[in-house]
């Protein structure tokens, strides 16, 4: 047998193990702020804090609690994903980035710089349990898949209030994940925002976290157990669960 033949078949060999290894998936939080210290996970790299207001200034060795601080409420959804995510079959990494400044605003030049930033490092999946206030358009194309919190009507937002990236919805690399109550019974939660654009609800909760915020970490944490990226919508589709509200008989689906 030619010698040639051997030396092919290696190469041939050493691309299949090189494609085959699994990859680090890489997941990004666009939120408030974060205390990582206690966050420790085996096969799982939690990267230092990015912040794109170059504002913000975090105590995390305070003992106040940061269950009732609006600048933690990123450690919370991190918090909460990592309650749902199975790192067992491949490791992984999480990049904390911050949108909101030392005055708790958001802007459009924040949003835009982490956007890019996502994009130039190639991140696979984003968890945005927030969004930026604003009637303009933002054009912009997001890169990885992103699970974005519907939001809830509030003092601050009305039904008709602009929020970004919610605004873009509904796109191919995105899921909008809105809340439910499940108590006795399962109730919808009319306060939704982008009622006709919500794609799955989970629980609202029952602890101190709790809404859209609480619900699109579970979701998007179960999403990633479940399906391939590549894949991921019609993969969840297969496996969904409809619930109906019976007093309102309005109807939802899940994938828990």
């Amino acid at each position: 047998m030619p010698a040639y033949f051997f030396i092919v078949q290696n190469e041939i060999f050493a691309q299949e193990s090189k494609e085959s290894k699994p990859t680090s998936l890489k997941i990004a939080f666009v939120d408030t702020g974060y205390c990582l210290q206690k966050l420790k996970k085996d096969k799982i790299k939690i990267h230092a804090v990015i912040d794109f207001t170059k504002s913000v200034q975090l105590d995390c060795l305070s003992k106040d609690n940061i269950l009732k601080s609006p600048r933690y409420h990123g450690q919370l959804v991190i918090e909460e994903f990592l309650s749902f995510y199975d790192n067992s079959k491949s490791s992984s990494q999480l990049y904390p980035l911050v949108v909101f400044d030392s005055l708790g605003e958001q802007k459009k030049e924040y949003w835009l710089k982490a956007i890019e930033w996502i994009k130039s490092h190639h991140i696979d999946v984003v968890v945005a349990a927030a969004g930026l206030l604003t009637n303009d358009t933002l054009d912009v194309q997001l890169s990885g898949f992103w699970f974005i919190s519907s939001g809830r009507v509030s003092p601050l937002i009305k039904n008709k209030t602009g929020l970004f990236p919610q605004k873009l919805a509904p796109l191919k690399n995105m899921l909008m994940i809105g809340d439910y109550f499940d108590g006795q019974s399962i109730l919808y939660d009319q306060g939704l925002l982008f009622q006709e654009k919500i794609d799955y609800y989970f629980p609202s909760g029952h602890k101190e976290f709790t809404g859209t915020s609480r619900a699109v970490a579970e979701a998007s944490a179960k999403a990633v157990n479940l399906c391939p990226l590549e894949n991921l919508k019609d993969c969840l589709k297969n496996i969904r669960k409809e619930y109906i509200d019976k007093i309102s008989k309005k109807s939802f689906f899940t994938y828990q």
